[in-house]
């Protein structure tokens, strides 16, 4: 089954995107990534939908006990956000 995890929309040449990436890897977060370097148009369709203009694009992902019920996401924002967010995890979650 699996548990809680992020999902980031990333661009391969994006310093900040391998930044993020690399973050969730030492934190030993879930996460998928999809890049989207070759698929401009649908980057930013993905930009508007989420009223973030610029990459990473970072949801956290929660998955209730009862897999009946739909997961909730939650935008977090981009690398900085990212950090602060994982900042204010380290106490509780």
């Amino acid at each position: 089954m699996i548990g809680n995890h992020y999902v980031l929309i990333t661009k391969g040449s994006c310093p900040y995107c391998q930044e993020a990436i690399d973050l969730l890897k030492e934190r030993e977060e879930n996460f998928v990534y999809t890049d989207m370097e070759n698929a401009p148009e649908i980057l930013e369709v993905t930009k508007m939908a989420s009223g973030h203009s610029t990459v990473p694009m970072v949801w956290r992902v929660t998955v209730g006990e009862d897999m009946s019920k739909p997961a909730s996401n939650d935008f977090i924002g981009g690398c900085s956000e990212l950090k602060e967010h994982l900042g204010s995890a380290e106490g509780g979650e």
